[in-house]
């Protein structure tokens, strides 16, 4: 049996599938047929090859994805086109820093290349071009093949994904300008790692062919893929072109972090404003350093905490640590690195919305041995949010979580703290049928008090079922789904979730990176019983339809919307208190009054601004029944 189940879009397929699954399994994950952080992402302008203004860049040539917490698209300033490939920190298992090029099934957009490709084919999928290097001369150095310069870069199959089979591959080609010709260079058929291989493989590629030693030498990634979904995964990390180096030349001289470091909550990634008190505040927090060295290397480490108006509150500071190298010891364990304390307290009742900026830098001591050569790697910008929901998601699906049975529950442990309501639950799916919606598919929305071990007895149950939605137009969407009417939350655990209607395959965006599997209950009709499945089901209930007897706010009518953050670098939230905001729109205009971006606005979801340069700008919240005074906006980098 294949060791991940692989989508079929075809309706027929899934079926089939399904039948099959009940047998032997009761809850099960899936590979992703689609990715909601491409399809979100407004879509960079490719330039063609052959445009004769396109920047040509001088060695080194050096690209480690670092910057995979601000956008999910490669660099265009050193990537010419990177149709379908994804950007991200939560594919890659010990990436050598944080951040890879995922290659999948998708297209640039997220969707599938073709929706009713056959998992038993492999076609070409993604690429990514480089834009042109110049290998001719650098100043008045002109390149020999005699130069050793080599091209390496890492690569890992499956990670946290799905595995590549023997018919897929991984591809490097050279370009030769004069022959207006791609060459492949580099290939790695597919294969399905063993469950100890978590690895990332070296791979390095000699440019001694005088026909590549040109001002316009290019090179390129693609891959061969099933083309109906998320699948057949290679991540690719620390891509570097340079002379004077050799084939065992592969890692720089560089410490850096290799994951997101873990929230500043100790039990949820966001939860409620109104529902934070002291003692949900962790007592430590978890960071993930890679020292890439050969030697040990000492490193100072501080982390700042900054409100919503950019005011420090906190700074933790460690003197400098000597830090083991990844190989032979792993990841960094000194504790004042790699588990500082919190002794930093959000002040509490947070009477409105608010985020925290947490800003970690390292640095290595300079001195006799050589310095890190990749600062940019060496900062993590983290934001600790208080909403209105409740989540233990990071926010990105990793795979899709279902129960293989019509009828079946899901639901996710949540504690309130203090008396509210609940008015509506966020829930991710993922489209595995057309592309865009779950079509046929149903469920209603549930809540239970808690049984001890498990739910117990119905809080709340729809009764009207609802059909699964797919959201495109901002960054990181995540459908919200109302409740028929808001109920009362009296301070206890509850379970929040869904029940399967239909006998159609439910996906559930499932976030592999943080397990919280002790939270995750789930029912076919024998009874609740504990996830096995490490990770986090993307299921956030959303508290607050009234305001609470005992909470005071005013809402007036100049800060019903509040915009975030400001100045910002390259993405924005938009939060709206007390306003009718459907079929709204987004408007971002510049200081001379020119629409530089108009989507549809999704109540407190992100919105990228990375395309935009720095300066001033406007946001106008729109519809037919608002008329609310446009937000100043600073974009500053």
């Amino acid at each position: 049996m294949i060791k991940h189940f692989k989508i079929q879009i075809v309706l027929v397929l899934i079926l089939q599938m399904m039948l099959t699954l009940r047998l032997n399994a009761q809850e099960q994950l899936m590979p992703l047929s689609a990715n909601s952080q491409q399809i979100s992402t407004p879509e960079t302008k490719q330039i063609a090859r052959t445009t004769t203004t396109v920047a040509v860049l001088d060695l080194p040539f050096f690209d480690d994805f670092s910057y995979s917490t601000k956008s999910p698209k490669p660099d265009v300033n050193k990537w010419l086109d990177s149709g379908g490939v994804y950007v991200n920190h939560t594919f890659p298992i010990a990436p050598i820093s944080i951040g890879v090029a995922t290659f999948d099934g998708l297209n640039k957009k997220g969707y599938p290349y073709n929706l009713t490709a056959l998992v038993s084919n492999s076609a070409p999928a993604d690429k990514m071009i480089s834009r042109p290097v110049n290998l001719k001369k650098k100043g008045s150095f002109i390149y020999q093949p005699s130069d050793s310069v080599y091209l390496s870069f890492y690569y890992q199959a499956e990670g946290r994904g799905d595995a590549p089979e023997a018919n897929d591959s991984l591809c490097v080609d050279f370009y030769q300008p004069d022959l207006n010709k791609w060459v492949k260079v580099w290939g790695r058929k597919g294969y399905n790692p063993s469950g100890s291989d978590t690895s990332f493989h070296a791979a390095t590629i000699v440019i001694n062919n005088t026909l590549y030693f040109d001002s316009l030498f290019q090179f390129r990634f693609r891959n061969n893929a099933t083309l109906s979904g998320s699948l057949d995964h290679w991540h690719v990390d620390y891509v570097y072109i340079d002379k004077g180096r050799n084939h065992l030349d592969t890692l720089r001289d560089d410490v850096t972090f290799a994951y997101m470091s873990t929230p500043f909550l100790k039990n949820y990634s966001t939860m409620p404003y109104r529902q934070y008190i002291a003692s949900e505040m962790a007592t430590g927090i978890g960071n993930y350093m890679r020292n890439n060295f050969n030697v040990q290397r000492y490193v100072d480490y501080n982390y700042t905490i900054k409100d919503r108006n950019l005011a420090t509150v906190y700074t933790y500071t460690a003197g400098p640590a000597n830090i083991d190298s990844y190989v032979p010891f792993g990841l960094n364990t000194t504790p004042t690195h790699a588990t500082p304390t919190v002794t930093y307290t959000i002040p509490s009742p947070l009477t409105d919305t608010a985020y925290y900026t947490i800003k970690h830098i390292f640095s290595s001591t300079t001195g006799s041995i050589t310095p890190d050569v990749c600062p940019e790697n060496d900062t993590l910008i983290q934001i600790q949010k208080f909403s209105t929901y409740y989540a233990y998601d990071d926010g990105t699906a990793e795979g899709g979580y279902y129960n293989n049975t019509t009828g079946a529950k899901n639901a996710v442990r949540y504690t309130v703290n203090v008396a509210d309501t609940l008015r509506a639950i966020r829930v991710y799916f993922d489209p595995i049928t057309n592309g865009q919606n779950i079509i046929n598919s149903s469920f209603r929305l549930m809540v239970w008090t808690d049984a001890g071990n498990g739910p117990g007895n119905v809080v709340y149950r729809d009764s009207i079922t609802k059909r699964p939605m797919y959201l495109q137009g901002n960054y990181n969407l995540m459908p919200t789904y109302a409740l028929e009417h808001c109920i009362l939350l009296a301070p206890a655990t509850y379970y929040f979730g869904i029940q399967q209607v239909s006998n159609m395959p439910l996906n559930v965006g499932f976030d592999k990176n943080n397990d919280h599997s002790s939270a995750l209950f789930y029912d076919i009709g024998s009874g609740w019983v504990q996830s096995s499945i490490k990770g986090s089901l993307m299921i956030n209930p959303v508290l607050g339809c009234t305001v609470p007897v005992g909470i005071e706010q005013i809402i007036k009518s100049h800060s019903n919307v509040n915009l975030y953050p400001n100045p910002a670098q390259n993405s924005i939230t938009l939060e709206t208190y007390g306003l009718n905001t459907e079929n709204a729109t987004i408007t971002v205009s510049s200081s001379i009054g020119q629409v530089v971006l108009n989507t549809t606005f999704v109540p407190e979801q992100t919105i990228d601004i990375s395309n935009l340069p720095n300066g001033i700008y406007f946001v106008h919240l729109n519809s037919s029944t608002l008329n609310v005074t446009p937000k100043k906006l600073i974009i500053s980098r």
